[in-house]
């Protein structure tokens, strides 16, 4: 008997039901995000550097505390960015100094009597200045700590006063939001410097200013204050007094500065960037001479100067580009430490950070990521020997042009005639080269669009031969027939090698996200009447089963006459098939479980609108004005969401915000008034439904950012400058803030757990 409960025990041990359990569900998100930072220290008086940590995480934003006891700096090991402590003393750990699960807590100073520290946290939501008592051997909790500037604006970079009794900081209270001079999508702050007291009284504002003021940090005599100011990529560092005051540049032009330190009461130091590299620079404020701190290639940037002497700053070796992680910035596909886990209460949920500016879709049915790559890099690169041939057909031109020249010379034409031919044989070669710019690179049309006006020109051209042959016996008529035979010869010529003037692979690359194993699985060809140019793969997912590839194709950042279109790729045949067919802005598409629906954006109606195609019906579900995008179905099929404009701010006239709205299915088979799901000033987008149609995962700008906007920006350039990743339950509207950090998250996506 014994033996016999031994096999049966065996028996349902090796039953599949025994391994039927799965990991936690899975969310995968773009992350702009560096890599390679740990803390450095340097002696100011030999220069030697030394390295302090050294851990996969970011590390960044390193202080002393003023005895020289302890460094504190902001470490990402736990995930969203916190507060740790190293004793300098003694060969003791690395310990977390304040603690909270859900928010992020950085830029921290400690007062000069060691009695404070003050630090920026998103523990009510926004980035707030909170205070704590500074006990180093204690791990501290934000939830204890009193928030000094509790506003609905960001507050950054904190700074102590030599006296202890004042804070200074940057902030973007008091400045609308604009949009981003070129990505109109995109939001821009501006920031002005502030100071109060230590308990956060007499709030003042001490400049006001159209470009961003940052980081602020006081003299050794607490008599002035320094900061950095300037438009974009052009910043300088200025002082003024503690009042505001004479505000005069001190740093030279032409080295863009950033974060201030003062050293001693001659020297300040900074950071200044240059086309993604960092250096630490010294500036005399006696002379305004500007010298390197070190001389070194790694980029360093943040330097925190201490009376001792000593200079704590954070920064690495540039990582290289990797070959699992092609056309995502440099250095590995995920963030380092990945994944992390939430607890949404109905469920945990991992979180993968993916490095690259849309998130490289997860198979849901094992540890493979699928991202896209091209190798053209600028439109060089794209050229074929068709387009070089086009700079022959110019040189042919000119010597016509000098034939017709010299036989209007030969017959001693007037000057009139010489006049005529040269304008008229400079206009309609213009008008071919406008018409070859405008429709097929500026507006990016369809190739028989183009080709249409290149062959309308060609009949004008034809017209202008039949008149100018009837005329013939005149010597100019002559010439101008020969002109225009070339240039029709030459549009000709276009309409037949048209596709062919611009190459843009596109490949796919499958990588276990686990091994980082690599592999080349498939190069997409762009339909015969597919504007070569238009080569942006953009909004890649899977089909819920996992069989398939959706992903969009196009100029999704143009008008709605633009071309783009859905795709699916099936993995197994590496079959394309093209799911949208017209001739104008399709894309973003999304596919039920049982692929019997797909919804879609797309521009044919003159408006962005969201469609939806079930069987051969197309229906346009939206059907207004405003701007609809990013539509998503639930794997059942009985829900759909998207990101409109039609109830959003209007931010200068440029551009409207979006929100996210939801539709429900009836019973009846008819759908519901689309319900608003956010109402937040700033940007909602990129929604994605759970496997089990109950959540939705999203982008948004709610939280405001996180530090200063041109300190983020100057190490990974993302435009849209908002992005943490958000969660709603749908039927309670319970709302999960999911990411807190200062980087751009982005276009979740949420597959099952295996």
């Amino acid at each position: 008997m014994k033996r016999l409960y031994i096999y049966l025990l065996l028996i349902v041990l090796t039953t599949p039901f025994a391994f039927s359990q799965t990991g936690n569900e899975r969310i995968f998100y773009s992350s702009y995000r560096p890599q390679g930072w740990d803390i450095w220290i340097a002696d100011s008086q030999t220069g030697k550097i030394d390295q302090l940590t050294n851990h996969d995480a970011l590390e960044y934003n390193p202080v002393i505390s003023p005895d020289g006891k302890w460094l504190v700096f902001t470490s990402e090991r736990l995930g969203n960015p916190k507060i740790f402590i190293k004793s300098l003393e003694e060969k003791s750990e690395t310990r977390l100094l304040i603690n909270h699960d859900s928010s992020m807590q950085d830029q921290a100073a400690i007062s000069p009597d060691g009695h404070w520290i003050v630090f920026t946290s998103t523990h009510e939501g926004q980035s707030d200045i909170y205070r704590l008592p500074f006990q180093p051997s204690e791990t501290l909790n934000v939830a204890d700590a009193i928030n000094l500037t509790h506003h609905k604006g960001g507050d950054f970079r904190p700074s102590i006063s030599p006296d202890g009794s004042q804070i200074i900081f940057s902030s973007d209270r008091n400045h609308p939001i604009k949009a981003h001079p070129v990505f109109v999508f995109a939001m821009r702050r501006t920031a002005d410097i502030y100071s109060m007291t230590i308990d956060g009284e007499n709030l003042k504002r001490l400049t006001k200013n159209d470009h961003w003021d940052g980081s602020p940090c006081y003299s050794n005599d607490g008599k002035k204050i320094f900061f950095y100011s300037g438009p974009r990529d052009s910043y300088r560092i200025y002082s003024m007094d503690t009042e505001g005051g004479n505000q005069t540049a001190i740093s030279p032009e032409g080295i863009n500065a950033i974060s201030p330190s003062i050293l001693n009461d001659s020297t300040l130091v900074f950071t200044t960037v240059q086309n993604r590299v960092f250096r630490l620079m010294s500036l005399n404020l006696k002379t305004n001479q500007v010298d390197s701190l070190f001389n070194s290639t790694s980029n360093f940037l943040g330097a925190k100067a201490n009376k001792n002497g000593l200079i704590t700053f954070y920064g690495g070796q540039a990582p290289s580009e990797m070959a699992y992680n092609l056309g995502g910035f440099d250095g590995d596909l995920l963030v380092k430490g990945s994944p992390y886990s939430i607890d949404l209460n109905t469920n945990t949920v991992d979180l993968y950070a993916v490095r690259r500016a849309f998130a490289a879709p997860p198979n849901p049915t094992d540890h493979t990521l699928i991202f896209d790559n091209t190798d053209v890099r600028e439109l060089s690169d794209a050229m074929t020997y068709w387009a070089y041939s086009l700079v022959a057909i110019i040189l042919i031109y000119v010597i016509f042009v000098g034939i017709g020249n010299r036989n209007l010379n030969t017959a001693n034409e007037k000057p009139g005639a010489f006049l005529f031919f040269n304008v008229m044989a400079v206009a309609i070669l213009a008008l071919l080269a406008f018409v070859l710019y405008y429709f097929f690179i500026d507006q990016l049309a369809p190739i028989n669009t183009v080709r249409a006006y290149l062959g309308a020109l060609a009949l004008f051209l034809a017209i202008c031969i039949g008149f100018a042959h009837k005329n013939r016996t005149k010597i100019l008529f002559g010439q101008l027939r020969n002109i225009f035979l070339f240039n029709l010869a030459s549009a000709l010529f276009l309409i037949i090698i048209l596709p062919r003037l611009i190459q843009i692979p596109i490949h796919f690359y499958e990588v276990n996200y686990k091994t980082n194993e690599v592999t080349s699985i498939y190069s997409f060809i762009k339909p015969s009447n597919y504007n070569p140019l238009n080569g942006m793969v953009i909004d890649t997912k899977f089909n819920p089963s996992g069989s398939d590839l959706i992903y969009s194709v196009g100029n999704f950042r143009g008008g709605p006459s633009n071309q783009g279109d859905v795709f699916s790729l099936n993995l197994s045949s590496l079959e394309t098939t093209r799911l949208t067919f017209s001739d104008f802005n399709d894309g973003f598409g999304d596919i039920t479980s049982d692929q019997s629906k797909i919804v879609f954006r797309s521009g044919r109606s003159g408006s962005f609108d969201i469609y939806l195609q079930e069987g051969g019906t197309i229906q346009n579900f939206t059907s207004d004005e405003h701007r609809d995008n990013f539509p998503i179905i639930s794997p059942q099929g009985d829900k759909i969401a998207f990101c409109s404009d039609r109830l959003g701010t209007d931010i200068e006239g440029k551009v409207k915000t979006m929100d996210l709205f939801l539709s429900y299915l009836h019973e009846d088979g008819t759908w519901s008034k689309p319900k608003r799901m956010t109402d937040d000033i700033g940007q909602d987008a990129h929604p994605h439904f759970s496997p089990d149609g109950e959540w939705i995962i999203y982008s948004s700008e709610e939280g405001g950012i996180n530090d200063e906007e041109p300190l983020i920006q100057s190490v990974i350039f993302g435009p849209q400058i908002y992005g943490e990743i958000f969660a709603i339950h749908i039927d309670s509207d319970k709302k999960i803030r999911l990411t807190h950090n200062k980087w751009e998250d982005g276009a979740p996506l949420w597959t099952k757990g295996i």
